[in-house]
């Protein structure tokens, strides 16, 4: 299993997590899972009314699902929610308890799971990849970055 980001969703999650200093921060992943694929071929951002704190970060809800909605009609593809980012401030790669209930309830819209990722920018930028199943379990899973390896069909707009 792995991940394949476009190049717009993977320079998304890189502009958005080292702009916000200071807090977390966070988007959701449109895109497809296929042949034990997970595509992400758009992330939405957190949005204008988002919380931003040290340690919490709500994403601005009424904002990502009429993104959701209007970007996955660009495409000819049926993209879906697939799952979500975001960062911790420091070194952490491990999910919070409020983490596991959020990715949870993603891993539940799918009766592939879900795409889970947390990002770090200190004190280095990485990003860790998680697939999240029911029975609720994670599984850390490779990514790779280029639109070159994602198959056309899924990158058309209508």
């Amino acid at each position: 299993m792995q991940v394949i980001f476009t190049n717009r969703a993977y320079d998304a999650v890189i502009s958005e997590a080292t702009n916000r200093v200071g807090s977390e921060t966070g988007g959701v992943f449109l895109g497809c899972y296929e042949n034990d694929t997970w595509y992400v071929i758009e992330t939405i951002g957190p949005g204008p009314n988002a919380v931003f704190q040290k340690a919490y970060f709500e994403y601005d809800r009424e904002y990502v699902e009429r993104q959701i909605n209007l970007v996955a009609k660009k495409y000819q593809a049926e993209l879906t929610l697939i799952g979500n980012w975001h960062k911790h401030l420091g070194e952490s790669n491990r999910f919070t308890p409020t983490d596991d209930s959020t990715n949870s309830e993603y891993a539940k819209l799918s009766v592939n799971g879900a795409i889970s990722v947390i990002v770090n920018t200190t004190p280095v930028f990485r990003l860790i990849s998680y697939h999240v199943a029911e029975p609720f379990k994670y599984t850390e899973i490779n990514y790779v970055v280029g639109d070159d390896l994602i198959p056309e069909r899924l990158l058309r707009f209508e």
